[in-house]
């Protein structure tokens, strides 16, 4: 039990370091490469130092959550490597230590990453990104004050208010969704066109579905003038103009249910609200993956970051690939954000059984 201890805690230190570092090298070089493409703001936009350096800040959250799973690769790779290399590994085996157990320092290191990443993707990544987009938009391509918003998404007291455009200039607001959440029934009212005034929305032509079980439609009117009172002036509603990568699972999930009740296509949202918890993840895949291929040389680093670049590579074009398909259609969206994941996973997982059934005969 000794024995196993101190190794927990060997294990342990030799992942972290490569890992801190790696969080470091690889963050400096995601922010480098981009502040070569920020150049031509800088000298040919004349836009500010300052400005560019919000810029650069506003971007190290999501290049973090970038970095993090690919160091967890490379450390994995790197400590369980050295060990092959100096015989340590071959000592420990001998010593009565399987694989599994000889794991499990680095799967609790890879799950509280996975947590970390997660809760980085949920609160900070979401405001980092809006407040990005928000610079290009207003300071870099000089939308101060643009007349036609699209897409604007907004939530008051039980309601969820869609409109697919809003023009400043005569008010006109078109493409117009309203999902309402009542304890007997939900309604969902469509318009193709109204004007805003203020804080009132007047739809004309509108159609409100009493929803069932399911939000299948139990009932259909129609009216010709239709008010609503959004509780404050819609410009105030305009910052939460949001891109996917801009919103967290729960805003994600409020959107998802209004398109859903309204009969717009949701399979790029529901992409979306998956792979922020499979991508939370990957850095315990790449213990699993990265943990069995590590004792396969005794090449120490040199093979280590050969392999982290070559399971790096193969992961995202699988990613990719898998994405596509589950915005086209092709794949269900859960399949097309887990897809990579699972068959990391299940290598991994038949590499280190494989392993240690070796070892057993």
């Amino acid at each position: 039990m000794k024995i196993i201890k101190i190794v927990d805690k060997y294990l342990i230190a030799e992942f972290v370091k490569p890992f801190l570092f790696m969080v470091f090298a690889l963050t400096v070089i995601m922010i480098s490469s981009f502040l070569f493409e920020l150049t031509d703001f800088i000298i040919i936009k004349k836009i500010p130092s300052s400005v560019v350096a919000n810029l650069l800040l506003y971007r190290v959250p999501q290049v973090m959550v970038d970095s993090l799973s690919m160091a967890v690769l490379f450390s994995t790779i790197l400590s369980l490597s050295r060990l092959v290399k100096d015989s340590e590994f071959t000592a420990l085996r001998m010593a009565g230590i399987n694989f599994w157990r000889l794991l499990i320092p680095l799967l609790i290191l890879g799950l509280l990453i996975s947590g970390l990443t997660y809760i980085m993707n949920e609160e900070l990544v979401p405001w980092s990104n809006t407040k990005y987009h928000n610079i290009i938009k207003y300071s870099i391509h000089k939308k101060d004050d643009p007349r036609l918003h699209k897409n604007v998404f907004f939530k008051w007291e039980n309601r969820y208010f869609y409109l697919g455009e809003v023009n400043d200039q005569n008010k006109q607001i078109n493409k117009v969704v309203v999902y309402e959440q009542l304890e007997e029934s939900n309604k969902l009212t469509t318009s193709i066109e109204g004007y805003v005034d203020g804080s009132r929305l007047y739809l004309k032509d509108a159609i409100v579905y009493s929803l069932g079980e399911d939000n299948y439609s139990q009932e259909m009117n129609k009216f010709a003038h239709l008010e609503f009172n959004i509780g404050k002036d819609v410009k105030e509603f305009y910052g939460e103009e949001k891109k996917s990568n801009e919103m967290n699972r729960a805003e994600l999930e409020e959107r998802i249910e209004l398109f859903k009740a309204s009969g717009k296509d949701i399979s790029k949202l529901l992409v979306e609200y998956h792979l922020n918890l499979s991508e939370a993840l990957v850095s315990l895949i790449f213990v699993l993956i990265g943990a069995p291929l590590s004792i396969k040389s005794n090449k120490g680093r040199i093979f280590g970051i050969i392999a982290s670049l070559i399971i790096i590579f193969v992961y995202y074009v699988i990613q990719s690939i898998s994405r596509s398909l589950g915005l086209n259609g092709i794949l269900p969206p859960f399949l097309a954000a887990w897809l990579p994941n699972i068959i990391f996973a299940v290598i991994g997982l038949i590499l280190i059984l494989k392993e240690d059934y070796i070892n057993i005969r």
